[in-house]
């Protein structure tokens, strides 16, 4: 360090200035400046920069850590500013924005910041980004690629953003790649599945805090997310389906699991604590097209139907991973279960059995 201020803090002191030398700043300073003024809440600066963006994709989820409706808000506004910017022939533009909180080299390479120190904290749980997506290059829509985790209620982002995307959703191609649903509403759910095409979600973590008649609403949607490759269903609100369970319909789950017949991507599934599992996991291994990498199957119940379909389905003959973690099974069980183990013992890299009480 030589005492000497680095010239993107120096545009930053004086907004004014770095807004008007935006148009013959280099390119190469583009990221570092951009970085610094995120992180800063230089609003201003940040509205400017996205609209004269000089690269194909701008991944400032990476940099939300500690979302700010007002930056975030800049954000927004600076894609209005070049959704109305006339380029010329040839010229680079923003073609994807995209928001998802993963790991992005992208801000390592451009603002010289290789060493990963800015990354420790969380490269063990983001994963990294080193291309452009495969539907990232084409020109004549800005995609807008995200994450979506829907709750009761949506956070002020959350709110601000799909006002903004429903607003657009004619000029933009709008990509939700991993979707959680958290005790949202289904109409809530299926409103903005209106505006986020179901068939772009590729991972999808559904917690299951609704009745029967509920998920039988929201099935069909289910069956058009066919890129699905990662389905997990869980219930943390047990009281809810502990009551639903004594007039349960069976019919209505039936034809709800067997919208995984639709699910020709699906790699791995888990399913956790879901009461009314029992008699329909044979449907479920019926419908499937594809072969599972992963099947988890935690706090559940499962009648002997159930498990005697289990080294019969085709879906289970390549498992890579198998986790039945708090299941119970009865002594029968066992013989369907060693038959399974036998079929996929040429793939299987790992076995849970914890906590399954086997009586």
């Amino acid at each position: 360090m030589n005492g000497q201020t680095p010239p993107t803090q120096a545009l930053l002191r004086d907004e004014a200035l770095a807004i008007s030398a935006l148009e013959k700043l280099p390119w190469t300073l583009f990221p570092a400046l951009f970085k610094d003024a995120f992180n800063g809440r230089h609003s201003r600066i940040v509205k400017a920069m996205v609209a004269a963006w000089p690269f194909p994709c701008l991944p400032v989820g990476s940099l939300m850590k500690t979302p700010n409706l007002k930056t975030f808000q800049a954000v927004l506004d600076g894609v209005d500013m070049h959704l109305k910017r006339e380029f010329h022939p040839g010229s680079e533009q923003l073609q994807v924005l995209d928001l998802r909180n993963v790991q992005h080299e992208f801000w390592n390479i451009w603002t010289g910041r290789e060493d990963g120190a800015c990354l420790a904290e969380t490269v063990d749980e983001r994963p990294v980004v080193k291309d452009l997506p495969r539907y990232a290059l084409r020109r004549r829509h800005l995609k807008v690629v995200t994450d979506l985790c829907l709750r009761l209620r949506l956070n002020e982002e959350q709110a601000c953003f799909l006002q903004w995307v429903q607003q657009r959703k004619d000029f933009l191609q709008l990509h939700c790649i991993n979707m959680k649903i958290w005790t949202a509403p289904v109409c809530t759910v299926k409103e903005i599945l209106n505006v986020f095409h179901p068939g772009r979600i590729e991972e999808l973590e559904l917690n299951l805090a609704w009745n029967v008649s509920k998920l039988a609403r929201f099935a069909p949607c289910l069956g058009e997310m066919r890129s699905l490759r990662k389905l997990s269903l869980k219930n943390e609100d047990q009281s809810t389906f502990r009551l639903a369970y004594r007039i349960v319909d069976t019919e209505r789950i039936s034809k709800a699991f067997a919208q995984f017949s639709k699910l020709h991507c699906l790699q791995h599934l888990s399913i956790d604590d879901i009461y009314f599992l029992k008699d329909h996991m044979k449907h479920i291994l019926r419908s499937l097209k594809t072969r599972l990498e992963t099947l988890s199957i935690n706090n559940c119940e499962m009648s002997m139907s159930d498990l005697k379909y289990f080294p019969l389905s085709r879906s289970l003959r390549q498992l890579k991973h198998l986790d039945f973690r708090g299941t119970e099974f009865l002594t029968s069980c066992l013989q369907p279960l060693g038959i399974l183990l036998e079929n996929v013992a040429g793939t299987l890299k790992s076995l849970d059995f914890q906590r399954c009480n086997m009586d």
